[in-house]
């Protein structure tokens, strides 16, 4: 099962599309909430240069964000990262 790491706000729309693409996927995420801990903002941009959540990482790979997340889905790249 691949490591996937979702810094996301409960209250944000594409966040909860990340999340229901993942699990259809079938994939467990660990999500780092903004809500809880608002010093993760700090995290993401160091790490990303973004400052909107959510930001994916699959196996410490940035995959950025819903948007991003979708597109890799619709070109058929999203499930080989999925795999060990």
């Amino acid at each position: 099962m691949p490591k996937v790491v979702m810094y996301c706000s409960e209250t944000c729309p594409f966040c909860r599309n990340a999340e229901k693409l993942l699990i259809k996927k079938g994939v467990s995420i660990e999500k780092k909430s903004v809500d809880e801990d608002p010093s993760l903002w700090d995290e993401i941009e160091e790490k990303t240069g973004r400052d909107t959540v959510p930001q994916i990482f699959i196996n410490d790979k940035h995959i950025g964000g819903f948007d991003d997340l979708s597109e890799l889905d619709m070109d058929g790249e999203l499930d080989p990262l999925l795999v060990d």
